[in-house]
């Protein structure tokens, strides 16, 4: 990974531009450069998955200011769309159903502190 995307997560998980939301865009973009032409469906996945995680754990953490979070929500259904689209197996099908079921509970858990 480069040191770019690097420094770009961490701006995106710990808020430090939060008045800046093209951001995430930028980032799943720029990820998705650079796993390159073809990957393997299992880089493709974990990678989606580890986008969803950073933006979840955004979202979850009532440090970042909740402005920030509502964006890191709104953007969130990208990975998640992208690994629908991805659905080739029950595995993928099962593991699919447990993300969008962590985000639910977290977004109920959070939700008071998410909309002030």
């Amino acid at each position: 990974m480069s040191v770019g995307i690097t420094k770009l997560k961490s701006k995106i998980r710990h808020a430090e531009e939060p008045n800046n939301p093209g951001l995430i865009p930028l980032w799943l973009t720029l990820e998705e450069i650079e796993i390159g032409q073809e990957p393997s469906l299992k880089v493709l996945r974990k990678n989606y998955e580890s986008q969803f995680h950073l933006l979840l754990e955004t979202v979850a953490d009532e440090l970042v200011p909740s402005h920030w979070r509502q964006v890191c929500l709104d953007n969130i259904y990208k990975p998640l769309t992208t690994l629908q689209r991805m659905i080739n197996d029950d595995e993928s099908r099962v593991r699919l159903s447990a993300l969008m079921r962590e985000l639910s509970v977290t977004s109920r858990y959070v939700e008071k502190s998410l909309f002030l």
